[in-house]
Formats: C-alpha cells, structure tokens, sequence
C-alpha cells in the first residue's frame, strides 16, 4: 500500500520509476555512443569536463523533474477538491 510504503520510508519513485519507451532506450544507447567517441578524441582533461556538463545537466534534469512533479500533484489534487465540491453541489440543491 502506498501510504504504509511513505511512512516507511519505501517510496522513491524517482530512484526505481524508469522508462521504458523505444525513444528513451535509443537516447541512451545515443549518449553512451557519443560519450565513446568523446573518449577517444579529446584529451583527459576537456573529456573531464565533458562528464562535469553531464553530471551537472543530469542534476538540472532531475531538478526540474520534481519541479514538474509538484506542479502536476498540486494541480491534480486541485481537480480534485474541485470535483468534491460540485458534487456537494449538486447534491445539496
């Protein structure tokens, strides 16, 4: 159950939750390919930075990841609310 696995310290879907779309599984492939032939070509050190850009892309990613998150949870419980009191609206007439 969702609530007992919050309490418990079990939920992170951030950390298990993986796509599995065709198109997220090419990007992969795509970037590990890119990242081989930046090996090969640049020196230790400018490939150095090209891993500090991606790390640090990554954590701009999953920043606006939960950004977006809070914004859809808040607006779907927004709906929700919402839809309680047309229905007691309605049920109140």
């Amino acid at each position: 159950m969702i609530l007992e696995a919050i309490y418990n310290g079990e939920f992170y879907p951030s950390e298990k939750v993986v796509p599995t779309s065709p198109a997220y599984i090419e990007a992969l492939k795509t970037c590990e390919k890119l990242m081989e032939q930046l090996s090969r070509r640049l020196s230790k050190e400018d490939y150095a930075l090209v891993e500090e850009l991606q790390t640090q892309s990554s954590i701009a990613q999953g920043e606006e990841s939960e950004y977006h998150f809070k914004v859809g949870f808040s607006a779907g419980l927004l709906v929700q609310q919402e839809a309680v009191e047309q229905v007691k609206k309605i049920n109140d007439k």
